[in-house]
């Protein structure tokens, strides 16, 4: 082999080892997505409305509904690997066992809350979100109709690799509409930017997606359960 051929082939095996060392590397997280929580057990001090809580005993599991195409106008990595909508992935809130209750406290700004959401997706790759701090964005009440809203900062990680450690935003909305209690949320990756919405926008989106939550349990209980397993 002359020295041209040689140094060729040595040429061709480094632009492997680079293509190859670029696919396994991990790469910064973009990506979004919106889920409905289990329900609202009880929240303190339960004097009054939600909007005054200060602790806020959650309900898992939380299940995704809306998965967008794009995040801040970049492709959307969780797009095909979470099913959106109430028969779609599931997760939680501070506690992986289903059906459990999970105690936030609300308020501790500089608090970290290691695990804070988990998500596994279709492809095995289970997500984590840890806390680092936390703002209430906005607490309201008007007539017998309660909300608040705060939105934690943090980090998410993911069990396979495929991610590096990403800054990224969990909000979520705690609803309390004559006594029938319910949350939402959304996560997003990098965060998202803080707007404080006009409180009566806040309070009709988050009724309109507890009624939503509440009417599909409610018809799924009349049905009966489908597709389950012992």
């Amino acid at each position: 082999m002359t020295s041209k051929k040689r140094l060729a082939s040595l040429a061709l095996c480094a632009l492997s080892i680079v293509s190859l060392s670029a696919l396994a590397n991990p790469i910064p997280l973009n990506g979004s997505f919106s889920f409905n929580g289990a329900g609202v057990s009880s929240f303190s001090p339960n004097g009054g409305g939600i909007d005054a809580a200060t602790s806020v005993s959650l309900i898992n599991p939380i299940q995704v509904s809306q998965v967008n195409a794009t995040t801040f106008g970049n492709p959307n990595y969780f797009l095909g690997i979470l099913t959106p909508g109430f028969s779609g992935t599931q997760g939680y809130i501070g506690n992986s066992t289903s059906n459990s209750t999970y105690a936030l406290t609300i308020g501790n700004n500089s608090t970290a809350i290691p695990d804070l959401l988990g998500i596994t997706a279709t492809n095995g790759d289970a997500f984590t979100f840890s806390a680092t701090s936390e703002s209430v964005l906005n607490r309201n009440f008007s007539g017998n109709v309660s909300s608040l809203s705060v939105i934690f900062l943090g980090s998410m990680t993911d069990s396979l690799g495929k991610i590096s450690p990403s800054q990224s935003s969990l909000g979520l909305t705690f609803i309390d509409n004559a006594g029938t209690l319910g949350y939402t949320g959304a996560f997003s990756a990098p965060p998202a930017t803080i707007n404080v919405p006009e409180p009566g926008s806040l309070l009709l989106v988050g009724i309109g997606a507890l009624g939503l939550g509440l009417g599909v349990r409610k018809f799924r209980a009349v049905s009966g359960p489908q597709g389950a397993t012992a």
